[in-house]
């Protein structure tokens, strides 16, 4: 930790203090941020997901009553230098949440573009992953893997293992949306691999990345088993429902896939009742597109109007045009099976 600020290097440290002084306070994430920041993002900070800003640093100074040398750290000498870029990923991420991939994007490569003038590869790393999220999230899926096979081979990720886990999981995901499927089981695998120590949700998105890949890719059930055991393990340790319908989400594809019907549909009603549209509105109605599209590949319409009919409330104004693809190719079938052209 230099320069008053958190490095990316010390940021899985600096969340493990933050996390015990906070429990040492009996505040909940969102009580720690206050108006100022969200429950999310001080989770991102606990788990190391996040670097904090100086200014970050002195708002949860004061609310803790932790000065900034019991952080490990001093003063900022020059924090001007970092006010662009600081500026440019703050945009970035307030554009993001706003589904505004454009200006998400070209803010975060602003963003990118300061750090690494400046030598700040934490910040280039972060602005660099906001950039490949952006991309993916816009649906320029072959451009999103590229970088993110990038950012798993950056200067912070060979040195902080949080972040190559984030990266190798955004690679497996942007290439498996590209069907590139046999590249997107071995980013899982090796997302895996580099989060086997890191914390629950780390694990669990790159568990999460594998075992969707392994079920697209076709491979027999057997050899996803105990990925998906260790993801029924994990699920309890994380605090978010949210989170933890995630997992079932992901767990029922499985269960389809291996043509355990029964038990992909109880997964799949254990995540309707976990997502939070308030989380990710648009991860929300994507979630009821592709369950109805599961269901309708295993001959089943019962439930899948209602899932459509959800889907189709905000999809295709928040989702990419490959969202709205698969939300009619799913209308059309289920018109198909019922004789109903709506």
């Amino acid at each position: 930790m230099i320069g008053g600020r958190v490095n990316a290097s010390s940021a899985v440290q600096f969340g493990s203090m933050l996390r015990e002084a906070r429990k040492q306070k009996g505040l909940s994430q969102a009580e720690l941020g206050g108006d100022k920041y969200s429950g999310s993002y001080i989770s991102h900070l606990e788990s190391g997901r996040r670097a904090a800003t100086p200014e970050v640093m002195e708002f949860l100074s004061r609310r803790l009553g932790v000065s900034l040398l019991e952080w490990g750290l001093a003063p900022a000498q020059s924090p001007s230098f970092l006010g662009g870029t600081i500026e440019d990923l703050l945009v970035a991420e307030r554009a993001r949440s706003e589904h505004d991939w454009t200006s998400a994007i070209a803010h975060a490569t602003e963003a990118a573009v300061r750090a690494e003038a400046v030598g700040d590869s934490g910040r280039h790393w972060e602005a660099l992953y906001v950039v490949a999220q952006g991309r993916f999230s816009s649906g320029e899926f072959a451009e999103a893997a590229r970088l993110a096979e990038e950012l798993a081979s950056h200067t912070v990720a060979t040195q902080f293992a949080v972040a190559r886990a984030q990266a190798l999981s955004l690679a497996s995901i942007a290439n498996r949306s590209s069907d590139r499927l046999g590249l997107a089981v071995a980013f899982g695998a090796r997302a895996v691999e580099a989060a086997s120590a890191a914390p629950p949700i780390i694990l669990s998105e790159a568990l999460m990345s594998l075992v969707s890949a392994m079920s697209e890719a076709g491979h027999p059930a057997e050899e996803s088993r105990d990925y998906l055991a260790r993801l029924a393990e994990l699920s309890p340790r994380l605090t978010s429902e949210h989170s933890r319908g995630m997992i079932a989400w992901t767990m029922s594809a499985a269960a389809f896939v291996a043509g355990d019907l029964d038990e992909g549909l109880r997964l799949q009603e254990t995540a309707g009742e976990l997502l939070d549209p308030r989380r990710d509105l648009r991860m929300w109605l994507r979630f009821h597109s592709t369950a109805a599209r599961w269901r309708l590949g295993a001959g089943i319409t019962d439930g899948v109007a209602e899932h459509l009919q959800t889907a189709s409330l905000g999809l295709p104004i928040l989702g990419n045009s490959y969202d709205v693809v698969e939300l009619r190719q799913s209308e059309a079938k289920l018109a198909m099976l019922t004789g109903d052209p709506q």
